[in-house]
């Protein structure tokens, strides 16, 4: 198997993908050079459009991957190839021995499963930010008192992301999987990051917003970027990124750190997210690097010298099914949506619609004009006619 990456001076070549959902991973291999080979749950039709072969994986976003049908997937994509490795997205957050059955077989363009351990285990990482000084909610193991105030704690799931698995005290079943979170108001504000050998170059910062529903108040929603945040923030957010990057060496490529920005004081550090994640549709533009050009230059050992500079501000977020029930008909989609269903799909409520992006010279600008695609495009696909 050959383990060259990409360079100026030799050609891309296969990349073996695997994540929830491959079409912003895709299109940035594709603008990096590489012939991208999909393992997804969706296979959207711009997927289609940007891959050079692809596998449906069986799962979904909250039971995750059937483990043995991904490393099939896989198995097949790779068979008379020889890819350069593997780029995981998201879906493995908590299944590090999944992590670990890949790179057994593949070269592992990414974080380790023992990386993914580390920071996604509640206890390791209030643990390692309490060492570092680096500000974090309160967690406990063991549910609060019962004569706490709901609001004040979040119950969530380990190693669970997209903000499905969150909700307040006695909304969920305590379970062995679940945590405890002492609940922080504030902004939320995001990083995007890459990594390599203990050291780690902030990219560019975002603001985030959920999309509640009756029972997931803080489902994701969306991201806007870059944004400018005060400088006593951002260079906070950039010294726990760095703290930690320097104590786990061992974490590489991009990733995201999540916080809760109050209104006084340091910002908190909900998570380090080690793997591209959603913002790459907000930071992915002509103009910039290709992120999965990044993302392997570090694999090599390299980080950029400066931050992405894209020049306007654009949103980005999920339009979630609201209706019992859409099937998807043959839509003439504008542009700006992605991660576009094939015709004749199901999809079922609360769960992922499509991706939808806006830009302006601001993030006022650009969010106000991804809410009016979003209610004009939410209205349409969910019409009882297509």
């Amino acid at each position: 198997m050959s383990t060259a990456l990409a360079s100026k001076e030799t050609p891309a070549g296969d990349l073996l993908i695997a994540t929830f959902s491959g079409r912003s991973l895709a299109a940035s291999a594709r603008r990096a050079g590489y012939r991208p080979l999909v393992a997804d749950l969706f296979a959207d039709n711009d997927l289609r459009d940007v891959a050079a072969d692809l596998r449906i994986v069986h799962g979904d976003f909250v039971s995750g991957f059937d483990g043995g049908d991904l490393l099939a997937a896989l198995a097949e994509l790779a068979h008379g190839r020889s890819p350069v490795g593997v780029l995981c997205g998201p879906g493995f957050e908590d299944r590090p021995d999944l992590l670990d059955a890949i790179a057994a077989r593949w070269r592992l363009l990414g974080n380790t499963g023992e990386t993914v351990r580390r920071l996604k285990d509640p206890r390791r990482f209030a643990d390692l930010c309490g060492r570092l000084g680096i500000a974090h909610p309160e967690i406990r193991m063991e549910p609060p008192p019962a004569d706490d105030d709901p609001k004040v704690w979040l119950m969530k799931r380990v190693g669970a992301a997209g903000g499905l698995h969150i909700g307040y005290l006695g909304t969920r079943e305590p379970a062995p999987d679940r945590y405890y979170q002492r609940f922080v108001e504030g902004s939320r504000r995001s990083a995007l990051f890459v990594a390599s050998g203990g050291r780690a170059r902030v990219l560019g910062f975002s603001e985030q917003w959920p999309s509640p529903s009756e029972t997931e108040p803080f489902r994701y929603g969306g991201a806007c970027g870059p944004i400018e945040l005060a400088p006593r923030v951002s260079a906070a957010m950039a010294r726990a990124i760095e703290g930690i990057a320097a104590e786990l060496p061992a974490l590489v490529g991009l990733g995201s750190a999540d916080f809760i920005v109050p209104d006084e004081g340091e910002p908190f550090l909900l998570e380090i997210n080690p793997r591209p994640g959603a913002t790459m549709d907000v930071f992915e533009r002509e103009g910039t690097p290709a992120l999965v050009e990044l993302h392997l230059s570090a694999c090599e050992g390299r980080l950029p010298d400066a931050p992405l500079r894209p020049e306007t501000v654009r949103a980005a977020g999920f339009a979630y099914c609201d209706a019992d029930e859409v099937t998807i008909g043959t839509v003439d989609w504008p542009d700006f949506v992605s991660d576009r269903p094939v015709p004749g799909t199901v999809i079922r409520r609360g769960e992922p619609l499509f991706t939808l992006k806006a830009e302006g010279a601001g993030a006022d600008d650009a969010i106000t004009l991804f809410s009016a695609r979003l209610s004009q495009l939410k209205t349409m696909i969910e019409e009882p006619v297509l």
